[in-house]
């Protein structure tokens, strides 16, 4: 019996497929024309296939072909309905995009989209091609589109390996994953080399080097070899969805937890796309994983890009993110595995091994029970020398001329009771102001103070008077130990300082969630629940805040603050989430313009509204905390809103 119960299929994996598969009828079928190189023949293919279903019937239109001027294929284009490309002017060059909004406006059933990983030009409605393509698929029209291994994110770093070229422009997989067919346009790695010579194959922003080093033998053939991986693996899922959604008995494992350690590295990027292709073939559940300690402050601009732009691409391949704040990242992740019933671990192999042992060697021995996998990863040596840290001493000139105030100002009452107390207990005097810049004013001005204080000491206080010569040696270890007491109390108090107020941030927020959560319980309509989500959330940030609902046909703006302005263009943003149930604005990589930040109010597949957040400090706002707690915010309200509305 206990051998039927493990191969029987999760409850919970059946409801999920079953939403999929709800959630699918209102949305356009995605076939991908998938190749391993340039050349290939991916849109002859496809617009061939394009061609068999207009001569059945078929309403289709062509959004963007790119046919490279070769003959067979702008013959395949005669006879079909092309949408006119957008034309946008960028530094004196004009660039034809896809015209998103005339494909929508002309609906069609099919539309071909080629070159999915294709970057649109700068002020385009999306950053990406893929991003218009999943508006089209929203719009329940179906798409035809074209793209190479080496476009797939998790793939970058091994092609770069294979190739030597850097590939820039990316899909995430998981928008590959949604793909409801994806056909295997293929060549021998012969045949697509006499392709290139005679000239038929386009290598686009490819130099002469570029294009000898990519279009090898032995790369190409890698890169087929990943190709034909990446369709047997689509095939095995869809193999593995079918049986599980049949409820046929097969042996469903446990469900693997994967967590991927991240840091503000060079190769925090490669880290987090070998972990999700570990995830992937454990078919596990994974989450990005940062603990954002005190040194988060001491990050330059390039560590911080570096580190946003690590857990922005783990979000793009599907994993959870988890950013926490700690006083020590070692016992942050044992914390949370243990917490949290994570299985395996993946981190950054360490470069060098010293006396004291690297966070990857501490969360080895402190995770028994857990696999941990190491990860190697070259340093590009310019990348390195560009993580410049900010200065340990950061603190105002103001802050240093107080501590030396209260330095000069205890060694007068020093030297006033200078007969009256001994040697020892006048430097002890002379530490008060030390301690006391430590605690109020910063680490900075405490180690000046105490260098002060102990010239100071020696000047006035230690034979010969008046002097900073020393006539007994002894005194050299007793300032030795001073100044050891000295910063070890000032390190103490000044993480103290900040944990006080990080504890008291916390707390508040803490507070501002509890008043939120009950408040939306007692709430009896939805317009108290409104009004109780934007008294609440500007009390927890200092912004501005639109709700919209859904009113018939058409969105409706059913609250907001006064500094909120809506117009035509915001209206525009907030019909686009509600459609594509997918954030927008500034912060994400959809209508990143966008002053306002608009998260979808959802309550699991179903999308009940939008919430707007405008601020003037808005770099403040998308950082990872915050928007966690923006899309808590909007999930809470969402089904307070759900639960209230009339049936």
């Amino acid at each position: 019996m206990a051998d039927e119960e493990y191969k029987r299929p999760s409850p919970d994996k059946l409801l999920k497929l079953s939403q999929q598969a709800e959630a699918s009828k209102h949305r356009g079928r995605l076939t991908v024309y998938f190749g391993f190189a340039p050349g290939v023949g991916k849109t002859f293919a496809m617009l061939n296939d394009a061609r068999l279903h207009k001569s059945e019937g078929a309403d289709m239109v062509v959004g963007y072909a790119e046919t490279h001027g070769r003959k067979e294929t702008d013959a395949l284009l005669e006879g079909l309905e092309i949408i006119q490309p957008l034309t946008i002017e960028y530094m004196g060059v004009k660039l034809r995009e896809l015209d998103t909004a005339k494909v929508l406006e002309r609906k069609p059933a099919l539309v071909i989209v080629d070159e999915l990983a294709h970057t649109n030009a700068p002020g385009s409605h999306n950053a990406k091609r893929y991003m218009d393509i999943e508006e089209i698929l929203n719009a329940g029209i179906d798409v035809y589109t074209t793209v190479n291994v080496q476009h797939i994110e998790s793939l970058n770093d091994i092609i770069s390996q294979i190739t030597g070229i850097r590939v820039r422009e990316t899909v995430p997989d998981t928008f590959i994953e949604s793909a409801q067919e994806i056909k295997l346009i293929d060549l021998t790695p012969e045949e697509l080399l006499n392709r290139l010579a005679e000239g038929k194959v386009y290598v686009k922003d490819m130099a002469g080097l570029a294009v000898n080093s990519f279009f090898r033998s032995g790369n190409l053939f890698a890169l087929r070899q990943l190709a034909l991986r990446i369709v047997a693996d689509r095939v095995d899922e869809r193999m593995r969805g079918y049986m599980q959604a049949h409820a046929i008995a097969g042996p469903w494992p446990a469900r693997e937890f994967v967590l991927v350690a991240v840091y503000a590295s060079p190769y925090a990027e490669k880290l987090v796309r070998s972990a999700f292709r570990f995830a992937n073939e454990l078919n596990a559940e994974w989450i990005a994983f940062y603990a954002e300690t005190e040194g988060h402050k001491k990050l330059s601009a390039q560590e911080i890009e570096w580190l946003d732009r690590a857990m922005d691409l783990a979000k793009k391949l599907g994993a959870g993110v988890v950013w926490i704040k700690a006083d020590d990242v070692v016992q942050a992740i044992v914390d949370y595995i243990r917490d949290n019933n994570v299985t395996k671990i993946v981190m950054g192999k360490s470069r060098h091994f010293g006396l004291f042992p690297s966070i990857s060697q501490k969360v080895l021995t402190r995770t028994p029970n857990v696999d941990v996998y190491m990860i190697d990863a070259k340093i590009d040596s310019e990348k390195s020398r560009l993580a410049i840290r900010k200065p340990l001493i950061t603190s105002s000139p103001k802050k240093y001329a107080v501590g030396v105030l209260a330095v000069t100002v205890m060694s007068f009452v020093a030297f006033l009771l200078r007969n009256s107390l001994s040697q020892i207990n006048l430097l002890f005097l002379l530490l008060l102001p030390v301690i006391v810049s430590a605690i109020y004013i910063g680490r900075g001005p405490s180690f000046v103070s105490a260098i002060l204080s102990l010239l100071i000491f020696d000047y006035l206080f230690v034979k010969p008077y008046y002097s900073f010569a020393i006539s007994d040696t002894g005194y050299f270890f007793s300032y030795t130990l001073y100044m050891a007491i000295a910063i070890v109390i000032s390190n103490l108090a000044y993480k103290l300082r900040n944990k006080i107020g990080s504890l008291k941030r916390s707390e508040a927020r803490n507070i501002a969630f509890y008043g939120l959560s009950r408040d939306l319980v007692t709430a009896g309509n939805v317009e108290q629940v409104l009004a109780i989500l934007v008294r609440h959330t500007t009390q927890i940030f200092r912004c501005d805040l639109a709700i919209f609902l859904p009113s018939g046909d058409k969105l409706a703006v059913k609250t907001k603050t006064a500094g909120f302005e809506i117009n035509d263009k915001v209206q525009g943003v907030a019909a686009w989430v509600l459609l594509n149930k997918q954030a927008a604005g500034h912060g994400t990589s959809r209508l990143p313009q966008e002053r306002g930040t608009y998260l979808p109010m959802m309550v699991e597949d179903t999308i009940i509204g939008v919430i707007g957040f405008l601020s003037d400090n808005s770099e403040q706002m998308i950082h990872p905390e915050n928007m966690a707690v923006m899309e808590t915010i909007a999930r809470l309200g969402a089904m307070a809103i759900e639960r209230n509305r009339p049936k």
